[in-house]
């Protein structure tokens, strides 16, 4: 009974509330913002860069802008700076480079991209870190469990993508981040999932930039905060202080305002692994 007095009062404490809300109409003109997305790994490959403005929230088409400069610079550990590439093909906003890039470890790289009117963005300038090597991928308790060394001599961030198949289908992914304050160092460290299932599982071990992978738990918590909670009928009452969409603001500076802009350029390594369960 106590328990059923409980639910009483708290859904009585929550009808003064929900009767005060209401409707009401958004009049604040929306203001356009360019976004910016892209990245370097250590494989060799085309860079893909994204640029579009964004758009209101009732709006489902893309806003692609398809007449910037877009520049690749990168500095080795002489300070020599040069520029990789410059020569793009664009289709709806998304710039690929002509010819493959060859990341070198150790180097720095940074993208600067300039618009039609004159307004430069550059992102900040990252060194494309030594991979991680996945040493053994495990199940303990059922559930898949990555183990790798730990380099001790800096502070590393790592997000985990597990690709769960079965029967050459993709049925799941999980992306796991992590930074290694509790096991720096360690030869022995591990990254783990609570999803299971399929009879394959591959993985790609991250080894990111402090930037990117402040972008990455940043775009994490939004998902996790704005995922569909079913029937407005049945949500529950808390769920209206959720936190709202949040501007995912990375490593990109609007250079002309100087302003942070929205977007990242992500510098990181990865290695991968696949197992049969």
């Amino acid at each position: 009974m106590k328990s059923l007095y409980r639910i009483i009062v708290i859904i009585l404490c929550f009808i003064p509330i929900l009767s005060c809300l209401k409707e009401t109409p958004l009049d604040a003109e929306f203001e356009p913002q360019v976004f910016i997305y892209g990245y370097l790994i250590n494989n060799t490959d085309n860079i893909k860069i994204t640029i579009q403005k964004t758009v209101p929230v009732n709006n489902t088409a893309l806003d692609p802008i398809n007449d910037a400069s877009v520049f690749l610079y990168t500095e080795d550990s002489d300070g020599t700076v040069r520029l990789v590439t410059d020569d793009f093909q664009v289709s709806e906003g998304v710039y690929l480079s002509t010819d493959a890039v060859i990341g070198l470890i150790g180097n720095k790289y940074w993208i600067e991209v300039i618009l039609a009117d004159g307004t430069t963005y550059e992102s900040v300038h990252e060194p494309l870190k030594e991979p991680v090597q996945i040493k053994t991928i495990s199940k303990v308790n059922g559930y898949p469990r990555v183990i790798f060394s730990d380099p001790g001599n800096e502070t590393n961030f790592y997000q985990v993508h597990f690709s769960f198949y079965n029967n050459g289908s993709l049925i799941s992914e999980v992306f796991e981040l992590s930074n290694d304050v509790l096991f720096n160092g360690n030869e022995n460290a591990f990254i783990e999932t609570l999803t299971s299932g399929g009879d394959i599982l591959t993985v790609s071990l991250l080894n990111l930039n402090f930037h990117t992978y402040e972008y990455y738990v940043a775009a994490h918590e939004q998902y996790e905060n704005q995922v569909d909670f079913g029937d407005p009928e049945t949500t529950e009452p808390f769920l209206i202080f959720s936190k709202p969409p949040i501007n995912l603001i990375g490593n990109i500076r609007n250079t002309t305002t100087d302003r942070k802009a929205l977007g990242f350029f992500g510098v990181f390594s990865f290695s991968y692994q696949e197992i049969s369960f």
